[in-house]
């Protein structure tokens, strides 16, 4: 079976590009051949002029490698909802099955394909032969829209190298003894993020006593506001570090070294490969009930599932978790656990190659009953 995968630049920032970072190397076996398209801007030399680039590039990609299947990785946004449906008309156009793996999904867009968008989702997406989606939520629209193949439901993924030379039971033994809690936040820095109101939350911590520090890894459009947060505040200059995107080694490091993650966003997220980063270093999360982390989260067990993103009320939940070394330690454990079981990249892999198998024999099956008519 050959299955080209089409997705952003393996060397692009952000959740896709990881993911694929991860799964991509796992997913070749004696019974699938696997070749990925890179598409996006990363590729054009003129700004603007890669949308058109993309689709030639496909269609060459099509013809050269004559996949079994194609597998697409669009959002729930205007620019990727277009690009992504042209790719599943192109590919009808020459008879291959497609399986559509919605990354993001950005709720107010949702209104935009009930109504002025519908007929071109009726056009291409309703052509596909199955979905993947990261949140119960989002299978249930995709029904509502008239969706009656296949809706598998999937997790981002961890990748297994990662977490090579690291050991929970040592970090564990560290907790009771730190002086100092660290909080991290691990995410682009977008105002639906929540970043500027968990700095405002640690804030309060700091006026209280509380000894902790936060880091800030990543980058963003609210940069130079997360700049002058730190700068005007001198509690918070002493104890909030911004690193800035980090990746490799660096990113280890920091997950490694750090006890609870902080994420209260409200942003159109897919599943966060940061809260499961987390999770799989041993860290207690606090966040929000956004796309598929409602489906999973256990609040309390995991961590803290926020209702609000209210900074008094991210203070609170971040004071209860490391008010008690024992409860945070048990939760620092039973994610670690959890992540092994369910979010790492070879099982992910796995769950792909299970998915392109039943996909090709429905389609199969369809084939043949059609020729014997």
């Amino acid at each position: 079976m050959k299955v080209l995968v089409v997705g952003p630049d393996r060397q692009d920032p952000g959740g896709v590009a990881n993911y694929y970072n991860a799964v991509f190397p796992k997913l070749s076996n004696e019974t699938v051949v696997t070749h990925y398209l890179a598409i996006g801007s990363t590729h054009s030399q003129i700004r603007g002029l890669h949308i058109v680039f993309d689709q030639l590039r496909f269609w060459q990609t099509i013809t050269r490698f004559k996949p079994d299947i194609i597998h697409l990785n669009p959002s729930l946004d205007l620019k990727s909802f277009l690009r992504d449906g042209v790719f599943i008309f192109l590919a009808k156009q020459r008879s291959k099955p497609v399986v559509v793996f919605f990354r993001g999904w950005q709720l107010p867009f949702e209104t935009v394909v009930s109504g002025h968008l519908n007929w071109f989702f009726k056009s291409t997406y309703k052509k596909a032969d199955a979905f993947i989606v990261l949140a119960n939520a989002f299978s249930d629209r995709l029904s509502k829209w008239g969706i009656d193949v296949p809706i598998y439901l999937a997790n981002t993924a961890v990748a297994n190298e990662l977490l090579e030379g690291f050991s929970i039971d040592r970090k564990l033994s560290e907790i009771p003894t730190t002086d100092i809690i660290r909080l991290l936040y691990l995410a682009r820095l977008e105002k639906k993020k929540g970043v500027l109101e968990l700095l405002e939350a640690v804030r309060i911590l700091l006026e209280k006593g509380i000894d902790i520090s936060l880091t800030i890894a990543g980058d963003g459009p609210v940069m130079s506001e997360v700049r002058n947060q730190v700068e005007n505040s001198e509690l918070l200059g002493k104890r909030v570090s911004i690193v800035g995107y980090v990746r490799g080694q660096a990113k280890i490091e920091i997950l490694r070294t750090h006890q609870v993650y902080c994420f209260p966003t409200q942003y159109g997220e897919g599943m966060p490969n940061s809260v499961l980063e987390a999770m799989a270093f041993g860290m207690a999360i606090v966040t929000c009930p956004v796309g598929g982390i409602a489906d999973f989260f256990e609040n309390e067990r995991m961590g803290v599932l926020l209702e609000t993103t209210d900074p008094q009320k991210i203070s609170d939940s971040i004071a209860t978790l490391i008010d008690n070394r024992g409860r945070l330690i048990n939760i620092a454990r039973y994610n670690f656990e959890y992540a092994q079981t369910h979010f790492l990249a070879s099982s992910a892999a796995d769950n792909l190659r299970s998915i392109y198998k039943e996909i090709l024999n429905a389609v199969n099956a369809k084939l043949k009953t059609q020729n014997s008519k």
